[in-house]
């Protein structure tokens, strides 16, 4: 995948401070191209939801979460609905000890979201030694680092596999058993099972379930009735599809976004 350098980051390599913090608005659908930073990034959305690429998938991240993104890791954001953005720039050598070198989820308290809109506020070059600063302190400080599980995608690699993925992504709602994949992709059906346990340690079942999930989340995020949502994606009534989504996420769709 090709890398490029944030559009920030002419302007934040000149930041003479450990930290910056950019607000940024996002229409619906926006989508930035796979991209690095110097710094690393507390990314956050004060409203509407993300969805995050990275080499460890595809990530939906609901309200109440973050994402933390280490320093020239390469990654792209795309918004699901419209998005206030508030993203931290941390530069490296200067993280968090507990801070980690992959992508992480985390979640977000109610003080840890007021210090995230706190430092929206601050001028570029705060005063290290005075309140700005030890607003800086706090914040480091208040990152909750316990890793959290988003729904996700992982990467496909096998070609039959991505044409599975790629037909599925653009209708989740498709009934076409593993049967017919195989007899489409020309190979047998215990070749296209194997392939798919090797490659996302799932049943063919267990990982269309994850795709359907995945599929739904944005129209949850966006207060679609579940029984559209369900209708949409191939469900014949709306207790069918949430019995299978709480068995990926184990929540009902109901509780998904206020309990995150």
């Amino acid at each position: 995948m090709a890398k490029r350098r944030s559009p920030h980051f002419v302007s934040l390599k000149h930041v003479p401070r450990s930290l910056a913090a950019i607000a940024h608005s996002s229409l619906a659908g926006a989508k930035g191209p796979w991209h690095t930073h110097d710094r690393a990034q507390f990314i956050y959305a004060a409203s509407g939801s993300m969805k995050v690429n990275t080499d460890l998938g595809c990530w939906i991240i609901p309200p109440q979460r973050a994402v933390w993104m280490p320093a020239d890791y390469p990654h792209q954001v795309t918004m699901i609905g419209a998005v206030e953005l508030r993203t931290v720039y941390i530069r490296e050598d200067l993280c968090p000890s507990p801070a980690p070198n992959v992508p992480r989820m985390l979640g977000v308290s109610a003080f840890l979201r007021e210090l995230v809109l706190r430092l929206m506020e601050m001028p570029v070059e705060y005063d290290e030694s005075g309140q700005d600063g030890q607003i800086v302190k706090t914040f480091s400080g208040e990152i909750d680092w316990t890793p959290l599980h988003p729904v996700s995608l992982p990467p496909l690699h096998d070609q039959r596999l991505r044409v599975v993925e790629a037909a599925l992504t653009k209708n989740a709602g498709s009934t076409r058993t593993l049967e017919d994949w195989a007899t489409r992709l020309d190979c047998s059906p215990r070749t296209l099972a194997r392939l798919f346990l090797k490659e996302t340690g799932l049943s063919f079942h267990t990982w269309r379930d994850q795709i359907r999930t995945f599929a739904a989340l944005p129209m949850m995020a966006n207060d679609r009735p579940l029984s559209e949502i369900a209708d949409e994606l191939g469900y014949e009534t709306a207790w069918a599809f949430t019995a299978m989504f709480k068995r990926v996420t184990g929540q009902l769709p109901s509780r998904y976004f206020s309990s995150h």
